[in-house]
Formats: C-alpha cells, structure tokens, sequence
C-alpha cells in the first residue's frame, strides 16, 4: 500500500496537468494489481470522455478520465470499486471512490433535467450549469446514519435482506428531507426493529461511494421495546453480548469501526 497523502482540489478549474491518473470505463476502474493509479497517460485521449482535476497527491496533481469503452491495457485489468475495499488503505479508497463519483455525476447531468438543453460546465465551481434555465448541477451525496444500538453489555447487529452476504451488521438508513441526522436514527430504529433509543452519541462519518452515499456513524443505547424486525428491510436481527460477536464488517467500514468500538470500551470497562 502507498503512503501518500491527498489534498482535495479547492475548485474543479482550471485544472494542471496530470501527474496520476484514474482511468474509469462502464462503472469500473482501470487497475494494475491492486493499484489504480498511473504514473502515465497509458491510454489514447481518443478515448477520453472528458477528464477531472480530483487534487494533489503527495504534491502531484491527480485527475480521473471517463473512457468511451473498456480495452485491453497489458498487465492491467477492469475492476470494480468494492473489489478495492479490503486491498486498499481507507485513503486511497476515498480518493477512488472520489473519482467514481465525479465521472457518474458528469456522464449523468449532460442534460438539464429541468427543461432538457445541454448543460455546460461552470467556469470555476465542480458544477453543470444550463445555460437554458440557469439550473445547476453539483456532485450528489446522500446523508445517511448508521448506527450500533446498545444494551449494556450487548450490541444489537442485523441482517438486511437486500445484502449478497448475510452479515450481521449495524442498522442504516436515508436522512429524509427536514430531519436532522438524530431524527433520522431514532425514525430508522423504530420502523426497522421496532425499538425506541435514548442518549446518542455521534461516532465519525465515512464516504461510501455505493454509489454516493456520506455515512454519519453513531452509538445510541437502548431505552424501550422489544425486537420486531420489519422482514422487508431486515431479516433477522438479535442481540449480541461484545466478547461473543458473530462475523461482522471489516475495519475499512464504518459499521465494522462502530461495533469494534463498542466491545473494545465495553472490554475495558468490564476488565477494570
């Protein structure tokens, strides 16, 4: 893995020559083992949709290009962002997931989705603008929380129905328009499982490009009701006592730092 060390860009124009690059085609990036990173322009700008400046990178100014089509690039191979997650340090997967997000927001919002003319980028701002109706465009990221409820000892974890893999995890959901991240935790708990959560305690936050999600991460303890999961979002859901953990998330995600949190300080605690 690479130590480096990113600066995002200040604004999206004008953008410097590329000294590393991020090549994206038909939803995957272009990588060399483990690697997305290129030192060179491998590919021929024929192919190039259009390109971003993302910021520097150990004092290097590194940008992603939207490909018109995957080709074959000797020693490399297509692959998606999630295959990156484990492979890769929690910075370097930002920065990755930072292009994604940047070339599927262009390739979205070529046209106004106002009155349909062709939106143009705006002079300084990471932006589309139509020159029609003046609507504009910025990256889209949805708010969304994610939260460990706990009960002394125990944490509750969940299963969700629309996973490829049945892990348990920590329980998540959208923040709807005119709440606040805490009303929707407190909303979420009680429609998924049927609880009602007292103190909350805000943890961290972590952008999970899947596909363009920022995760507010929280711990909030139990304060009524007993387990009812919904069965259309969650198919199972139990509680687990912290040196009894099932397979849980990896530390590269924000559910995996939360219940590690929980059963390193409730360890402690007991342990004193």
């Amino acid at each position: 893995m690479l130590n480096d060390f990113f600066v995002p860009a200040g604004s999206a124009w004008p953008a410097p020559d590329f000294a590393r690059h991020i090549f994206v085609a038909e939803g995957q990036l272009l990588c060399c083992g483990d690697r997305f990173l290129h030192d060179g322009d491998v590919l021929g700008r024929e192919l190039i949709i259009c390109s971003h400046y993302l910021g520097d990178l150990s004092g290097r100014p590194c940008g992603v290009h939207l490909l018109s089509a995957q080709i074959e690039v000797r020693g490399c191979e297509w692959r998606n962002l999630r295959s990156l997650l484990l492979c890769t340090d929690e910075q370097l997967f930002a920065l990755a997931g930072r292009a994604m997000q940047v070339v599927n927001w262009d390739s979205e919002h070529r046209f106004c989705g106002r009155c349909g003319s062709r939106t143009e980028y705006h002079p300084s701002d990471r932006a589309r603008v139509c020159p029609a109706c003046h609507f504009t465009v910025y990256p889209r990221i949805s708010p969304c929380v994610i939260m460990l409820i706990t009960r002394g000892d125990e944490c509750l974890l969940a299963r969700h129905t629309h996973h490829r893999h049945a892990m348990y995890t920590a329980l998540a959901g959208f923040i709807e328009p005119g709440e606040n991240a805490e009303q929707a935790l407190m909303r979420e708990v009680r429609e998924e499982v049927g609880l009602e959560v007292g103190e909350v305690h805000y943890i961290g936050s972590q952008s999970w490009p899947f596909p363009g999600q920022l995760m507010l991460g929280f711990l909030a303890e139990w304060a009524a009701g007993d387990l009812q999961p919904d069965r259309e979002e969650i198919s199972e859901a139990a509680w687990f006592h912290y040196d009894a953990l099932p397979e849980i998330p990896p530390p590269q995600t924000l559910s995996g730092q939360l219940i590690r949190k929980f059963a390193q300080v409730a360890a402690n605690k007991n342990r004193c």
